[in-house]
C-alpha cells in the first residue's frame, strides 16, 4: 500500500482504509543500507536488548493558541497551553533524539519566529534550551547519534543545527519541501533553523552526515528503532517505533497526532494543518491497530493533559 498519496490541502473528503491495509510490515531497511555517499556509519548489528533501553520525555517550552488551531472545530476560546515536547532514546547502539523543540534562539531573540511569534506565543526560558535538558539525563549534543525529526516545522526542527556530530534521518521530501515549500505549505518552516544543515562546499552539499529517506527504516536493522514514513502533516512526515521491554512498543507521533483524543475518538485536526488529510485517519488508525494487537502506546508532543502525566526526564520509561 502506498501511503504517500499527494493530495491538495483543501481535500474535504476523509477516505476509510481498513485494518488489514494498514498493517503493511516495517521497512527492513537500517541506517547503515541508507547512508548517503560520503557518511560514515556504525556498522549493523543483530539485535538489541530491550532491557538497556529507555525513554525520555522532554518538553522545549510551550505555545499558547486556540485548541481549534489543532482541532477541527474545536473551540478558540479560551486559549490552551500546550507543550513543545521531544524525546531522547537512550539505546545501547547509539541515543537518538526524537524532535528538537523550539529554536534556543527564541531564548533571547523573541522575533526568531517573525509572525509565528504573535499567533503561537512560544514562552521559552534558558532552562528548557535543549543542551541544558540533555544534561539531566547526562548527555551533550555530541552524545547523539541520531536526530530523527518528525518533520522540520519550527516547532520540532528547530534545534535540528546544534547537533553537528550527529546524523540527522530525515524524507528527502521534508528537506526538500522545507527549503523550497510548494504552495501553501511553507508557513511553518523557520529558513534559518534548516540552513545550518547546507554545506558551503559544492562537493558536498549537506553540513553533516544525513540519512535521507523515501520510506520507512529499521535504523539499527534489529526492530529495536522503527521509522515511519506517514505523508499527513507534511510531505515528509515520520513517525518512530521504540521497543520498550516493559511498556512494549511506544510510538512517536509528532504532529501527526495532536492529541490523544484524536486517536481515541477518530477526531480530524484542523484542516488547514492537513497535506494530506487521508494520512491522518490511516495513521489513527494504524495506531489502533498495533494497540490492539501489539499492546502498544503512543506518546504526542502537544497534549497538554497527556504530557502532565507521562514522567519526564530523568524519570524515564523502558
Amino acid at each position: 500500500m502506498k501511503r504517500e498519496r499527494t493530495s491538495s490541502r483543501g481535500r474535504g473528503l476523509w477516505i476509510a482504509v481498513t485494518a488489514a491495509a494498514l498493517m503493511t510490515g516495517f521497512g527492513t531497511a537500517s541506517a547503515q543500507d541508507k547512508a548517503p555517499a560520503g557518511a560514515t556509519m556504525a556498522p549493523a548489528q543483530t539485535s538489541s536488548d530491550s532491557k538497556d533501553i529507555r525513554l525520555y520525555g522532554f518538553s522545549s517550552g510551550a505555545l499558547t493558541l486556540g485548541k481549534g488551531a489543532l482541532v477541527n472545530f474545536a473551540p478558540m476560546e479560551p486559549t490552551i497551553t500546550v507543550p513543545v515536547g521531544f524525546y531522547v532514546v537512550k539505546h545501547p547502539k547509539g541515543n537518538i533524539l526524537f524532535d528538537t523543540g523550539n529554536n534556543d534562539k527564541l531564548i533571547t531573540d523573541p522575533n526568531w519566529w517573525g509572525k509565528a511569534n504573535a499567533a503561537m506565543k512560544p514562552a521559552m526560558t534558558p532552562e528548557v534550551a535543549i543542551d541544558v535538558q540533555l544534561k539531566k539525563i547526562g548527555l551533550t549534543p555530541d552524545d547523539i547519534a541520531y536526530v530523527v525529526p518528525s518533520h522540520l516545522h519550527l516547532d520540532h526542527g528547530g534545534n535540528v543545527g546544534k547537533f553537528p556530530n550527529s546524523t540527522i534521518v530525515v524524507q528527502k521530501s521534508e528537506l526538500m519541501n522545507a527549503l523550497w515549500p510548494a504552495p501553501g505549505t511553507g508557513n511553518s518552516y523557520v529558513i534559518g533553523d534548516i540552513l545550518p544543515l547546507r554545506s558551503s562546499e559544492s562537493t558536498y552539499p549537506n553540513a553533516q552526515k544525513m540519512v535521507l529517506l523515501e520510506g520507512d527504516l529499521d535504523l539499527y536493522g534489529d526492530g529495536s528503532i522503527m521509522i515511519k514514513r506517514w505523508v499527513a502533516h507534511t510531505p515528509g512526515s515520520q513517525m518512530m517505533v521504540v521497543k520498550l521491554k516493559n511498556r512494549g512498543p511506544t510510538i512517536l507521533t509528532g504532529d501527526n497526532v495532536y492529541f490523544r483524543e484524536n486517536v481515541e475518538k477518530n477526531i480530524p485536526p484542523n484542516l488547514v494543518l492537513a497535506y494530506n488529510p487521508q494520512g491522518f485517519f490511516t495513521a489513527f488508525e494504524w495506531i489502533r491497530t498495533m494497540m490492539a494487537t501489539e499492546k502498544a502506546d503512543f506518546f504526542t508532543a502537544h497534549d497538554p493533559d497527556a504530557f502532565k502525566a507521562m514522567k519526564k526526564a530523568p524519570e524515564y520509561y523502558d
